[in-house]
């Protein structure tokens, strides 16, 4: 015989009983690792999934986060238009109430410096007569004119005794 063969036959029973032996817990092993391989790949590909619907519904509420932000603008931008409008409507009627004033005041002015004028004009004017008056009369006149208002007075008189 040869000298390999007991060393194969040993070989062969070992590795025969080391299979048997090993074949059980290996096969646990190795299915519960496979079972264990394959949740955590369901798992990944359910958490990839949500990732992708998450990111999905992100997308579309950036989308529509752009769209109330231009929105947005442009109600400011008509707000804004809207406010300009009234502030200028308002400063007009401002401007329009200022101006009628104004004039009520200088028309108010002007008649009450024609008042004083007229009022100026005419103590200036009886001032003149005055002057005049005595500067032309004379001791004559007035005694005329005394004698004048004194027969008046009398008819006056006599018209209140009658009447």
């Amino acid at each position: 015989m040869h000298p390999a063969i007991p060393k194969a036959v040993n070989l062969a029973l070992f590795v025969t009983l080391l299979w048997l032996a090993v074949r059980k817990p290996a096969r646990e092993f190795f299915s519960t690792r496979f079972a264990m391989v394959r949740e955590t790949l369901q798992r990944a590909a359910k958490e990839k999934e949500a990732a992708a619907a998450k990111m999905a519904e992100l997308d579309l509420r950036l989308s529509r986060l752009d769209t109330e932000i231009a929105g947005i603008r442009e109600q400011a931008g008509k707000e804004a238009d809207a406010e300009r409008e009234r502030l200028q409507n308002e400063a007009r009627r401002d401007v329009e109430k200022i101006g009628v004033t104004a004039k009520r005041d200088i028309e108010a002015a002007k008649q009450i410096a024609m008042a004083d004028l007229r009022d100026f004009a005419a103590a200036k004017a009886v001032d003149l007569a005055e002057q005049m008056i005595r500067r032309e009369m004379k001791p004559e006149d007035d005694m005329n004119l005394l004698q004048r208002m004194t027969e008046q007075m009398n008819k006056a008189e006599q018209m209140n005794k009658i009447g």
